[in-house]
């Protein structure tokens, strides 16, 4: 049998291709083998910018809100009843009235006829006492005149309960002269203070009786903002009221210049805090009056505070951390104990175990702790 040449021959052909593959990537493996190796990336630590940061001794500030509020509010009624049968044009929403200033009239003819009737009651009731005091006179001198040197067995002899009696019904007529005085007197209606008159409830020709509400009135002689506090607020707060208070009004910004009225001394029941009151005297006689029901920020100047430390808000992350860079050049975080606030600054107790420290003014979510850094110191505004 003839075997054919060509399986051998591809045979052949496909050992030498495959040893001259072999033997080409041995050189080439070699060839990368001997070949210089290509020089590490040296890490590039990155800039940020840090503050130099010591403890020293601040002024600090209490800040809140609060509503300006009226010293007094009063819903003014009826004490006696009648017709108005006059009116004052300055009665009207918005006016401002003086104390004692009267403003409407309740017909007063039944209550001057009273007043009428009571003064003659009272001339009655002394001339009766000065009768009485004249009849027990006379008895006591016809009594030593008689000669007996025992005393009389009744008090009737010297007219003594008599007299009594008398002196009961002169007092009795003197309090209905004054309650028929006081009758007439609320017959003219007016303001028991300096006020602004918010509402007008009668008018002219109107019936009123008792307890009928007349006018709503508020005081223009100061106006008061109850500002709760929380505890630390307290602890910033000096004892003796002296403090500054800055009074914004939170839409126009117009400030004013307040006081510290006084503090409460009871929890809110539902905020659960303490409120510090703050006023301002004489609001509407201000270059800008300040109206009863605005909003206000307030900041109230407290404590002086010892070893603090000032920081811009941007180095306070939005977990509450500050960031600052170690003798290593290194990142640290650690959580900012806030003091107070006040405009773009905090105010933090110092970090322990550092009296000065390199923190980052503006720290980034991506940063952490150890990571290398290279700080470049700012000035702080």
């Amino acid at each position: 049998m003839k075997i054919s040449p060509t399986p051998v021959v591809v045979t052949l052909v496909a050992i030498v291709c495959i040893g001259l593959a072999i033997v080409y990537n041995g050189q080439k493996m070699a060839e990368q083998a001997n070949s210089p190796q290509p020089a590490a990336i040296k890490a590039i630590a990155p800039n940020v910018s840090v503050i130099n940061a010591a403890p020293s001794t601040y002024q600090a500030y209490v800040s809140g809100h609060g509503e300006a509020k009226a010293h007094w509010s009063l819903s003014l009624k009826a004490q006696v009843k009648g017709e108005v049968t006059s009116m004052s044009e300055q009665f009207a929403t918005g006016n401002l009235i003086t104390k004692g200033q009267v403003f409407a009239q309740i017909d007063d003819t039944e209550y001057l006829q009273a007043l009428a009737s009571a003064k003659a009651t009272l001339a009655d009731a002394k001339l009766a006492l000065q009768e009485e005091q004249d009849l027990g006179n006379q008895a006591k001198r016809e009594w030593d005149r008689s000669g007996v040197t025992q005393a009389p067995s009744s008090p009737l002899v010297f007219r003594t309960l008599q007299l009594e009696a008398a002196q009961a019904t002169l007092d009795k007529a003197q309090y209905a002269l004054k309650t028929a005085q006081r009758d007439v007197n609320n017959t003219q209606l007016s303001a028991p203070f300096d006020a602004v008159i918010l509402s007008r409830d009668i008018d002219l020709g109107t019936y009123v009786g008792i307890g009928d509400t007349l006018a709503t009135l508020n005081s223009t002689d100061k106006v008061e903002i109850t500002v709760p506090l929380s505890l630390s607020q307290w602890q910033n707060l000096a004892n003796n009221k002296s403090g500054d208070v800055i009074l914004t009004d939170v839409t126009t910004n117009t400030k004013w210049n307040g006081y510290i009225a006084r503090f409460e001394q009871h929890l809110d029941d539902s905020s659960r805090q303490r409120s510090v009151i703050v006023a301002l005297d004489k609001p509407f006689e201000q270059t800008t009056p300040l109206l009863p029901g605005t909003f206000l920020a307030v900041e109230i100047a407290g404590k002086q505070l010892t070893n603090v430390i000032k920081l811009p808000a941007s180095a306070i992350s939005q977990d509450g951390l500050i960031w600052y860079v170690n003798d290593q050049n290194s990142l640290v975080s650690t959580h900012a104990n806030k003091v107070f606030e006040r405009g773009d600054y905090v105010y933090i107790t110092p970090v322990d175990g550092a009296k000065n420290l390199k923190v980052v003014a503006r720290p980034l979510v991506s940063y952490l702790n150890d990571m290398k850094v290279n700080p470049i110191v700012e000035e702080m505004q």
